[in-house]
């Protein structure tokens, strides 16, 4: 399959699930008190569509940064980027428990934040599968050698160390849970897939659109001519 018509697919996808999270943004409304007061008392539904828009969003950005770096889709990627897209169009409904649960409080916390992390485990597990499985039958247009592939596969699969440690802590603080999500949200702004041959490296800038240029030549003397031109070739 083209790359693209994935990419195009899994974008529909990623575009559906981020508007489902503002459906779950309610309050009460006239009679129910004082909107401030209301807006004090739904913080964890707001608190949750920040974090799990960023997360989307963010997965976005990388699963559109690892794609234009693949040189060929088989039929395996197809279905990891599926079982991907299916932990990803679960987020709506995991944010949308999980804050109903963190609101009233109660016994049941605990549990809808540990699924609500559990989504981002799975998500951010069949995320890195796919990376493995494109580096090991070396579908990326990169040559890694095996210490570059290891440090990649470590820093693409962090989250998953994570998001685990957000489950236990779940049970017990549900909004500490969430901030850890922040956290590995924040952690993935930034780029932790190859670098194509041509593009920056990390801590070198390049302007969209330029490309290396060999250093230029020595500058001619006083009286001195470049080769080729026609006042050398007389």
């Amino acid at each position: 399959m083209d790359s693209g018509r994935l990419e195009a697919f899994s974008d529909g996808v990623f575009a559906v699930a981020i508007t489902l999270l503002a459906l779950n943004l309610t309050v009460p409304g006239p009679g129910h008190g004082a909107l401030a007061r209301q807006f004090a008392d739904h913080w964890p539904s707001f608190a949750a569509y920040v974090v799990s828009f960023l997360t989307i969003g963010i997965i976005w950005v990388n699963h559109h940064s690892l794609f234009k770096n693949f040189a060929r889709i088989d039929r395996t990627v197809l279905f990891l980027n599926l079982l991907m897209l299916f932990f990803v169009v679960s987020i709506p409904f995991a944010t949308a428990t999980f804050a109903a649960y963190l609101s009233q409080g109660g016994a049941d916390a605990p549990l809808a934040a540990a699924v609500y992390q559990g989504v981002f485990e799975g998500m951010s597990l069949s995320f890195g599968v796919l990376f493995y499985w494109a580096i090991w039958r070396r579908h990326l247009k990169i040559a890694l050698t095996p210490s570059a592939a290891r440090a990649a596969i470590i820093r693409f699969g962090a989250g998953n160390i994570a998001y685990l440690a957000a489950i236990g802590i779940a049970i017990l603080s549900a909004p500490a849970s969430l901030l850890v999500s922040g956290l590995v949200a924040s952690y993935y702004v930034f780029e932790h897939t190859p670098v194509r041959p041509g593009e920056a490296q990390p801590g070198h800038s390049m302007t969209p659109g330029s490309r290396r240029r060999p250093p230029p030549g020595p500058v001619p003397g006083p009286g001195e001519r470049r080769a080729g031109s026609k006042e050398g070739c007389r």
